[in-house]
């Protein structure tokens, strides 16, 4: 009886035992009762004491957000079997639909995994299953929103968007039993999208080129629409007969590395969307194309060509100015009264053209026009060759109008002779 009593009395002594009291018996008569005694006796019984209720606070705090997480996912409902209760969707609260959205998601995802024998079958595999099955991309729209240009290295840069739609057969559902026909895709690589970059971006691991895709958005009969955002750079064919007018043509090609056979585009409009583009340059012509890859013919290519005209009108005048003034003096020096006066004046106007042209080479790109020859250079090349031959003229003349003449003039030149 005494030790049914002591035993009870021990029991009901655990029972009432405060978390530090527990842990105080664990440690000092559990398993590690040597470690104990060896850490006892280097420390003061007060210190002992709070170091193990510091330990006691802790496991507390670790404990309670646990129960909280187990608690809250135990109350999540991943069916969302409340949406049975919807009667207007568009009276949802902006959180309720998002939930409803995510459950969707999640439910074809799962059944993408069991059609398709892989985990996040919907995020990395393509749509379709059957062999030899390709996947037809519509290019619904495609936009340049900013152009500009590297004169050195004759590149162009552009950045925009194209509006692309496919079917994936994994993501239908019944409208009637969801209450919504779209489900909008939040983030980045939640779903398959094609891997579409342009050459330069496959090829050089210092481009800065890169396609992105936003705002993708799935219907419920498995039509996926998104825009795919781009930037990219090519090099251009430089036209410089026209300068300071000069055009340049540059051609940005677009495919897929991965699925290369797999992929084909179809344009439903080749119209190319500039009306927000912000740029120096005249874009005299833009389009789209869907091409055969000349290395591979059955890989098909996305080509964007851009036809661009400088747009600088202050360059035109400062380079117009001066040689007009060359010019206009070479026409009028004739009436200049006296011949060396004439022959200055030619001096200063072949100055004023060779300053003018050292103008005209400051402006020039730094690589050179090629195998084009402006026609503004022809025209400077002109007027000065005009005012140089015109020079020589007036020399000559100035020349033979010095020499003395020792002749008498003819008889036609002489007064009649009368006689008295």
């Amino acid at each position: 009886m005494r030790r049914l009593r002591e035993g009870r009395s021990e029991g009901s002594s655990v029972h009432d035992a405060t978390p530090f009291q527990l842990l105080k018996q664990h440690f000092l008569h559990g398993p590690a009762s040597r470690v104990a005694a060896v850490i006892r006796s280097s420390l003061k019984p007060c210190q002992l004491d709070r170091i193990l209720a510091m330990t006691a606070a802790q496991w507390g705090l670790l404990l309670i957000p646990s129960v909280l997480l187990t608690l809250a996912f135990a109350q999540i409902d991943q069916e969302c079997k409340w949406r049975d209760n919807i009667t207007d969707i568009d009276e949802l609260a902006h959180h309720k639909y998002q939930v409803l959205e995510d459950c969707l998601f999640y439910k074809l995802s799962r059944e993408a995994g069991k059609m398709q024998g892989q985990g996040n079958a919907l995020m990395v595999m393509p749509p379709t299953v059957a062999a030899r099955e390709t996947l037809d991309i519509e290019v619904l729209k495609v936009n340049i929103r900013q152009m500009w240009m590297n004169e050195v290295w004759k590149e162009m840069h552009i950045d925009g968007y194209f509006t692309m739609s496919w079917k994936d057969r994994r993501l239908r559902w019944e409208v009637s039993d969801w209450k919504t026909d779209v489900v909008n895709v939040r983030s980045y690589g939640r779903v398959w999208v094609p891997d579409i970059n342009s050459e330069k971006h496959q090829t050089s691991m210092q481009s800065s080129d890169y396609t992105t895709f936003q705002g993708t958005v799935a219907k419920s009969n498995g039509n996926i629409t998104t825009r795919m955002e781009y930037r990219m750079q090519a090099h251009c064919e430089t036209d410089f007969t026209d300068y300071p007018d000069d055009k340049k043509h540059c051609c940005f090609t677009l495919k897929s590395t991965l699925y290369p056979h797999y992929i084909k585009y179809f344009l439903v409009d080749d119209h190319i969307d500039m009306s927000k583009m912000r740029t120096n340059w005249h874009i005299e012509e833009a389009t789209v194309r869907q091409l055969s890859d000349l290395e591979d013919m059955k890989t098909q290519v996305l080509q964007i060509c851009v036809t661009a005209r400088r747009r600088s009108s202050t360059l035109r005048i400062e380079l117009t100015i001066p040689v007009f003034i060359s010019a206009l003096l070479v026409f009028i020096t004739p009436f200049f009264g006296k011949i060396e006066q004439q022959v200055y004046v030619k001096l200063f106007a072949i100055l004023l053209q060779y300053m003018s042209f050292q103008f005209l080479v400051t402006r020039t790109p730094q690589v050179g026009m090629g195998d084009n020859v402006p026609k503004i250079y022809l025209f400077y090349t002109f007027t000065l060759i005009v005012t140089a031959l015109s020079l020589v003229l007036t020399l000559l003349i100035s020349a033979l109008s010095r020499i003395e003449r020792r002749v008498p003039p003819v008889n036609s030149l002489l007064p009649p002779i009368t006689a008295d």
